[in-house]
């Protein structure tokens, strides 16, 4: 055997140029990249909302609002998206990942998230008209016991 077969070198290639993909190999790469990245452009059209997780301190301020939710739930951001426009206190809890919203979620009939609690009022579900009337009539509830 030859030294250039034992090398795995073709007869006729200069050793110090580096080895290029074949033609057409970078152009897909970077199709398939671009791709990506306007998939998650899509994806992420929504813009940012952000979750106001309840604690304690939240609670004891008694929000508007206390949604029962999930990360993957298009209707929960649609109401945070909501709540933030209109200056609605609300908290949230994820009904997955935490030990007080897994209870709470259970408790409330579980189902269809969002479930949210406005003053003795259940909403399940999103609803703009809903959420308005639930909370006018919290606050009425809430204006004719002082």
């Amino acid at each position: 055997m030859s030294k250039q077969v034992e090398d795995n070198k073709t007869p006729g290639e200069d050793p110090s140029r580096p080895k290029t993909d074949p033609p057409g190999r970078n152009t897909r790469g970077f199709i398939f990249i671009a791709l990506l990245i306007f998939g998650l452009i899509i994806i992420n059209r929504h813009g940012v909302v952000n979750t106001i997780d309840c604690t304690p301190e939240i609670i004891a301020s008694k929000p508007d609002v206390i949604m029962l939710g999930a990360w993957w739930c298009s209707y929960c951001y649609k109401a945070k998206k909501y709540f933030q426009n209109n200056k609605i206190d609300y908290c949230e809890y994820d009904m997955e990942n935490t030990t007080i919203g897994k209870k709470l979620y259970q408790e409330h009939g579980a189902g269809a998230v969002p479930i949210m609690l406005i003053g003795k009022y259940q909403l399940n579900g999103y609803d703009e008209q809903q959420i308005e009337s639930a909370l006018a009539l919290s606050r009425n509830n809430t204006s004719s016991l002082k």
